[in-house]
Parts: C-alpha cells; structure tokens; sequence
C-alpha cells in the first residue's frame, strides 16, 4: 500500500490537513515536500471516502529574521518587522510575502494542488484567534513552564505568549508586554514608543511555538505534515502538542513527518542560505509531474538526493517506464501504479506523445520550430508542435539543456566542411558504414546493430569505433544514443559529413 493510502487508513472522520510555508525567501524545491505530502494525503484521504479540507497557511506575520543573503544591506532596518508589512526586494508595489508568495501560488497551480490558502495576518486580522491569545494569556505561567519543561530550555527575562507590533517603529520583536485586559495588550517597546494592542485586530502576533498549536485550536486542524526538525524531541510539535491538550483542550492533529530534499553536492535547501531551487524554477525545466512524482515515489521518513542534472533526467525516464509498463498491461507493484496517480495533476491525464530524453535530442538537431514540427510529425506526433503540451514540454526541455543538461549530452551539429581528428581505423569504419548506408533500414536499431558489426570486424574497441561519429558529426567524443540519433537526422546530411571526414 502506497505511504498515503496507509496513513489515510487511520483516519476516521472528517479531517482537515494543513501545511504552511514562511515567505521568507524564494520557497524552493524541498519546500514542495510539505505542500506534496499535504495534497498527497488530502487526495488519498478522498479517495477512502472521508470529507476532507485542505489548506496551506502562509506565514506573512513572521518577522523578517535577519538580512539573508539575496537582500541588500539596506533590509537591515526592517529586521524585526512582519513580512506582509515590508517592501518587496524588487521594489515594487507588492510587500515582501506577497512577492515570494505569488510565484509559489502560480506553482501549485502547474502542479495540481487543490488547497486553500489562507493568510495567517487574516486570522489576525479577522479575529479568529482572539480567543486562543486571551486563554494563552490568561495561562502565561503555565505555558511558560511546558516551554521550558518540554524543549529543556530556560526562558531568560521578560515573557509573553502574545508580542505586540510597535505602532510607532513596526517591529514584533522588540515590545514588552506590561499589562494584559481583554482585549487590550499594554506594551512598550525598546524604540520609547508605549501604546496597547487589540488581539481582534492584527496588532501583534503569538510566538511560533504558541501560534501553531493555537491555529490546531481555532481552525480545527486534524492532520499535518511537518519536517524533523519540528518532530525533534523537545521540538515544536511536542511543545504544540501539550499546549493543545493542556491550555486548548483539543487533541494535537495526526501527523506524518518528512525528512530534507537534499541538493545534490550542496546539502540541505535553506532559504536563508540561499542554497535553493526556487519552486517555480523546477516547474520551468521540468514537466509539473515529475516535482510530484519526486515526492510520491518515496516515503517521507527517507531523504530525497535531487540532482538537476542527469539525476532528473533519470528520474523522468523512470516515470515514463513506469507509464509505458502500466499502460502496456505489465504486472507493476500496486504502490508504484499509486505512485503515479498520485503524480498527476489533479484532475489530468497523461499522455506521452515522445520522450523527454528523446525531444532533448531533436531540439538541440532541429532547431527552429519548422524544422522541429517536421521532425515531430516524423517521430509519430502528428500534431507537431501544435499538439495538446507539446509546445509547454518543448519549452521545459529546453531550459533544462540550458541550465542543467551535463556536458556530456549537450551537442551541436556540426556544417559540412567542418574538420575534425580522426586516425585512419576510424575513416574506414565511415566508409563501411556510407557504403551500407542506402541499403539498410532507417532505425535505431538496425543502425546501430550495423555500426556494433562494422566496428566488431574492425578489431576496434565500441568506445573508440562511436567516438568516431560522434566527432565527425557534433565534434565530440560522446554524445546521445548512436543508433537512436542517426536514425533522427537526415539522411543526407550524415552522408554529406561522414563522406567528409572520411575523405
């Protein structure tokens, strides 16, 4: 059974899984593994027959932590200040969590997910978490205590479970809470700014070890992906989880915690470090269902290696056989079938009309877009470019050649006269090859078993009898799958250049 049809059948009742994001930065790549997992779990939720909601918490009342590294210095003075209240590093009229969240909503849109997406600053705002700040306040000491008790850590100085943003300098970090009635918090604040805060409105907001367990309370959450961090011993959800039964009564919600998305040769993806995909940018070199399938195929409790480069590349020729079995009728394990349901865009159907790893040939053979749609038709997409994806999927292709494609697959046709260093053994297996050429059939396959022959009677090593044509046709001692390249470029032109370099 596949991870989240196992989690789904543990359920009973109605549920309500939540996922939330900080737009604190660029949200990336592992990002996308709490949304995944989150909408992973909703749909395998359905599936059991169970009335589900989902919903995606952006966290635009989170201060802004430090000056990261994609800022300039002058974000300095806005340290300390809610996100949904500072500028965007573009400058322009969006704040600063509506332009880091406005790409990832368009992302979620490629990918299928069907969430709710709700701002924490409107349930401030519209009072939905009145009374989850007056019951904190109200049991301030005791909360206190379950901080320190659970996580091991002693409180230092002044606490409140609910911080005041300063009327005067904007900052949440900064207040001292100095009496507290309903709903009224008096605070001053180190700028000499002193004033109160009305918990109906969004005038300050509960620390996050307060916050996560409160919006369990208020908004009803039952489940809740979240990474390891959070389910470390003494961690937020354990801290979460008392002040939920505790101070709020409710039962902490089922959760599935998910280990990092590892960038290959980098480490773990932080938006503070500036090590990231940007989410939007897999979506742009990547098809939108290998990011899910990325997620699906692999339980949350292991980590997931993501390489950009011939890794996903891998990785989408491994969805593909996974399709081509399914569709074929072979036997393939049920949670590998789930895998690639749960892979699909909500609500579409895959279709694979060509390769992925075959269109990064053609493009880089054909390339303008009439010479491409030739080939296309060729290859059996009758449509050509026109067809239904085709012309999105050309594009995704080639950003990836563009930003991640290895050396070692990237070529270039070379002209007709151009030279290149080839020794004698070599010219003669392109003669022998050229003297076949019209008699054999134009495939993969049968030119490549025709190529293995020729170089077998030649008494030369495979590596060096290909390098052969691949310097006389993109100058380069290795490139795509011999036989399987030939078969799509003109017949003419491989004889034009192999009867050059053999000459």
């Amino acid at each position: 059974m596949h991870w989240a049809d196992a989690f789904a059948s543990k359920l009973s009742g109605d549920q309500l899984v939540s996922t939330g994001i900080s737009p604190s930065g660029h949200i990336h790549v592992g990002n996308m593994r709490e949304i995944l997992t989150g909408d992973m779990i909703y749909r395998a939720s359905l599936d059991a027959g169970l009335k589900t909601r989902f919903i995606y918490l952006c966290d635009d009342m989170d201060p802004l932590r430090k000056v990261y590294p994609f800022l300039s210095d002058d974000y300095a003075k806005y340290v300390g200040k809610p996100l949904f209240s500072i500028p965007a590093p573009d400058g322009g009229s969006k704040p600063y969590s509506e332009y880091f969240l406005a790409p990832f909503l368009d992302v979620l849109k490629r990918v299928g997910v069907d969430v709710e997406v709700i701002r924490t600053r409107d349930l401030y705002a519209g009072g939905v978490f009145e009374e989850a700040i007056d019951m904190a306040m109200n049991n301030s000491s005791l909360i206190r205590d379950i901080l320190e008790k659970v996580s091991g850590r002693k409180i230092e100085g002044e606490w409140s479970p609910y911080n005041p943003i300063c009327s005067s300098c904007g900052r949440v970090n900064s207040t001292s809470v100095v009496s507290y009635e309903r709903p009224f918090v008096k605070y001053w604040c180190k700028c000499g700014n002193e004033d109160t805060a009305d918990i109906r409105k969004a005038e300050g907001k509960m620390p996050w070890r307060i916050e996560w367990p409160a919006k369990w309370f208020a908004l009803g959450v039952t489940v809740e992906p979240f990474g390891k961090d959070h389910g470390a011993p003494g961690g937020s959800y354990d801290t979460g989880k008392m002040i939920a039964e505790r101070i709020y009564k409710v039962k902490a919600p089922d959760y599935l915690i998910y280990e990092r998305i590892l960038l290959k040769g980098k480490g773990a993806m932080h938006s503070s470090t500036g090590n990231v995909i940007p989410a939007y940018e897999m979506t742009e070199f990547s098809p939108p269902e290998i990011l899910r399938y990325l997620i699906a195929r692999v339980h949350p409790n292991r980590h997931i290696d993501f390489d950009p480069g011939n890794g996903l590349l891998s990785l989408i020729d491994e969805f593909e056989g996974l399709f081509q079995s399914i569709k074929s009728g072979e036997p393939v394990e049920e949670d590998r079938k789930r895998s690639l349901d749960l892979s699909l865009p909500s609500g579409s159907l895959y279709e694979e009309k060509i390769s992925f790893r075959h269109l990064v040939t053609l493009v880089q053979i054909y390339t303008t877009d009439q010479s491409l749609d030739i080939s296309l038709k060729r290859s059996g997409v009758h449509d050509g470019i026109s067809a239904n994806g085709m012309a999105d999927r050309i594009k995704v292709v080639r950003e990836w050649i563009s930003r991640y494609a290895p050396e070692s697959m990237k070529f270039s046709l070379l002209p007709g006269s151009e030279k290149v260093a080839i020794d004698m053994s070599q010219k003669a297996i392109l003669k022998e090859f050229l003297g076949k050429m019209d008699s054999i059939q134009w495939d993969s396959s049968t030119i490549h078993n025709e190529i293995h022959d020729i170089i077998g009677s030649a008494g030369l090593d495979p590596k060096t009898g290909f390098a052969s044509f691949y310097m006389a046709l993109i100058g380069k001692d290795k490139g795509p799958r011999l036989g399987y390249f030939l078969s799509n470029l003109e017949k003419d032109y491989v004889r034009k250049r192999l009867s050059e370099c053999s000459s």
